[in-house]
C-alpha cells in the first residue's frame, strides 16, 4: 500500500465517534423539543378543562339559586297535565 492508500484506524474511529455524537445531541434536542411541546399542549388542555369546569358550576349555582314560586311550580304542573 502505498502512503496515499493507507487506512488510519484512529482517524476513522475519530470521525465516525464525532458524526454519532452530533447525531445523538440532534436527537436529544428533537426529543426535548417534542416534550416541551407535549407539555404546552397538556397545560392548554388542563386550562380548557378547568375553565370548562368552574363555568359548569356557575351555570348549576345559578340554578339552584333561582328562585321559583308557588305560582310558577303550578303553572308548570298544569301544562304537564295537558301533555
Amino acid at each position: 500500500m502505498s502512503k496515499d492508500e493507507e487506512f488510519d484506524m484512529d482517524d476513522e474511529i475519530k470521525r465516525i465517534s464525532r458524526k454519532t455524537n452530533i447525531n445523538v445531541k440532534k436527537s436529544e434536542f428533537s426529543f426535548e423539543n417534542r416534550i416541551k411541546k407535549l407539555d404546552n399542549e397538556i397545560d392548554k388542555i388542563m386550562d380548557k378543562k378547568i375553565k370548562e369546569f368552574d363555568d359548569n358550576k356557575k351555570l348549576t349555582s345559578d340554578y339552584l339559586t333561582t328562585g321559583y314560586t308557588q305560582d310558577t311550580i303550578n303553572r308548570y304542573r298544569e301544562k304537564l297535565k295537558r301533555i
